[in-house]
């Protein structure tokens, strides 16, 4: 619960743009790397190290391109205050409890092995797409032409092929339409979508539609979204296209429709990484990995044996239980909330095989020496030491205990309990079955029972489907859905990503405040973030009076900004 609290009061105040003293913009290339040119202007000094005219003008010009701001002085001022701050940061204070920090190693790490694995997709797939003079005139002609369309949707293969089939002997798109669409207008209009052209739709379902004549009817066209069953109203052609006007759109054609190929081609590169007949489960391992994470215990600490037994090979590499159960850890929570069941737990296993084979194909291809990937690698880890830099001053600062309590006072609903919500669930992957367990409840079916014979979640699932009481916030977008629900009432099902849920919820727990004395911890570090400003100025302060800082007004005032094209 106070882990929840904490996070959800840290949320709130990132989302306020509290300033970072001068560091306000940290994350624009630090100048802690610094270099000179032989005939460089020196535009500041600080104690030992000096600040170029050079380096800032990259600094500055950089942070007006991706800003939009204008050029004033005030800006001015503040990226030279910044560049001095990070320096004397860095270079003027005591960093090994950032240094030493395993948390901040782990980022590190994964942020190099992100960096290097971006590289060899721009090197193997997007650097590799090409685009024909034919698609593009396609593209433009496409462009300068309007269609009209209407369509069926069905969530699976086999239910748009039943639609296919109706459709063939004859039943109107309007019957259809209203069996198969939630949303009332497409409902009432018989799937009529209007005029579209080129770049509104899908692109599989735009290239069907295109590739129609006006009362045709596509086969079944998977899209990203479904399958969609297309009939084509009508068709309008700007009749004056020119050659000339061609060749001015053409390099703006050719970089859209490398957009448009962009996830087809990541996928089939990705496709062909892993093979999968290399690979082997210890199903036994599997087991236990998957009971120790869905009980909070993700790494082991079983003996060494147990912990070093093999979990899957892969060719003539092994993993062992602690590798797995190690990455696993570090996977987004949103990954994690996906392993239900052995077979999630695989398709998790797999994700991650295939980011260590991609590493791999990237170091043996020398991606990871590459000189833009190693300035990428080294902007970040900058970034993310001024980070945790930050944080660590705010943290250490004392702040009076008459400031923390008057906070606790003014934010009271931060420092109340969440609601809280028991529901019991049972979680399908086909949507047939849950309608079916659904009929099954309506018609006096036990939901405990169902739950067990056939919910994915296990751990639930043992449980009568009971999840025990937990913050509403655990719930995401459905949270206000189950919160106005009836105590009893069946829910669902509803699509969860690959899962179909039903519902129902026995218990709530409303909103109450927290003891300031139980959370006097949590209300010191939001105080602290609130009074970040104070808190670093001071902190800066404190170094600035032991560091010689001179600043050449005469190279300042004479700077202006080169235009970069």
């Amino acid at each position: 619960m106070i882990a929840v609290l904490l996070f959800k009061i840290f949320y709130e105040l990132r989302l306020l743009k509290a300033e970072f003293l001068t560091l306000l913009i940290l994350s624009h290339s630090p100048a802690i790397l610094l270099s000179q040119g032989k005939d460089d202007k020196i535009l500041a000094t600080v104690g030992n190290y000096k600040i170029t005219l050079s380096e800032y003008d990259e600094r500055y010009s950089s942070y007006l391109s991706s800003t939009g701001v204008k050029d004033n002085l005030a800006v001015r001022n503040a990226i030279l205050d910044n560049m001095i701050n990070e320096i004397l940061l860095f270079y003027y204070d005591e960093n090994e409890q950032v240094l030493n920090n395993p948390q901040y190693l782990n980022e590190l790490e994964e942020t190099r092995v992100r960096t290097i694995l971006a590289y060899l997709k721009d090197q193997e797939v997007y650097a590799k797409i090409t685009v024909t003079e034919e698609e593009m005139r396609e593209a433009f002609s496409r462009v300068n032409e309007e269609i009209a369309a209407r369509h069926l949707f069905a969530k699976t293969e086999a239910e748009a092929n039943n639609l296919y089939e109706l459709v063939k002997i004859g039943v109107d798109f309007e019957i259809l339409a209203k069996q198969v669409f939630s949303d009332s207008v497409l409902k009432n209009n018989g799937g009529y979508l209007g005029y579209f052209t080129w770049g509104d739709m899908d692109p599989a379902f735009e290239d069907a539609a295109y590739a129609l004549e006006i009362g045709e009817i596509s086969l079944p066209v998977k899209t990203a979204y479904g399958y969609s069953i297309i009939k084509l109203e009508d068709r309008i052609t700007n009749p004056l296209l020119t050659e000339s006007a061609y060749q001015s759109k053409k390099s703006q054609l050719e970089n859209v429709i490398k957009m448009r190929k962009k996830e087809p081609s990541e996928k089939e590169f990705l496709d062909n990484i892993l093979n999968e007949s290399e690979l082997t489960f210890n199903h036994e391992t599997l087991e236990i990995i998957l009971e120790n994470f869905h009980s909070g215990k993700v790494l082991d600490s079983d003996n060494f044996d147990s912990q070093q037994r093999e979990c899957v090979k892969y060719g003539s590499k092994v993993y062992s239980k602690t590798e797995i159960e190690q990455s696993l850890a570090n996977l987004p929570t949103s990954q994690k909330n996906r392993v239900l069941s052995i077979e999630s737990l695989k398709a998790a296993i797999k994700g991650i095989l295939l980011k260590d084979t991609l590493y791999h194909i990237a170091v043996s291809k020398g991606y990871d020496t590459a000189t833009v990937v190693h300035n990428k690698i080294e902007k970040n880890e900058i970034n993310i030491f001024f980070n945790y830099k930050r944080d660590e001053i705010i943290s250490k600062a004392q702040l009076p205990d008459s400031v923390v309590i008057k906070y606790y006072k003014d934010n009271i609903s931060l420092f109340s309990t969440e609601p809280e919500l028991n529901l019991q669930e049972i979680l399908v992957d086909n949507e047939e079955l849950a309608d079916s367990i659904v009929n099954l409840l309506n018609t006096g079916s036990d939901f405990g029972e169902l739950a067990r014979k056939y919910s994915l979640r296990e751990w639930s699932a043992e449980n009568n489907g009971i999840m025990g009481f937990a913050p509403i916030s655990k719930y995401g977008n459905l949270k206000n859905l189950f919160w106005d629900s009836r105590l009893g009432e069946i829910i669902g099902p509803l699509k969860i990503e690959n899962f179909f849920g039903i519902f129902k919820v026995l218990g709530k727990e409303e909103s109450k405040p927290i003891d300031f004395e139980d959370i006097r911890a949590e209300v010191t570090k939001a105080s602290q973030y609130e009074h970040q400003t104070e808190i670093l100025k001071k902190y800066l302060a404190e170094i600035q009076s032991k560091v010689d800082i001179r600043v050449d007004e005469a190279v300042f005032d004479s700077y202006e900004p080169v235009e970069k094209f």
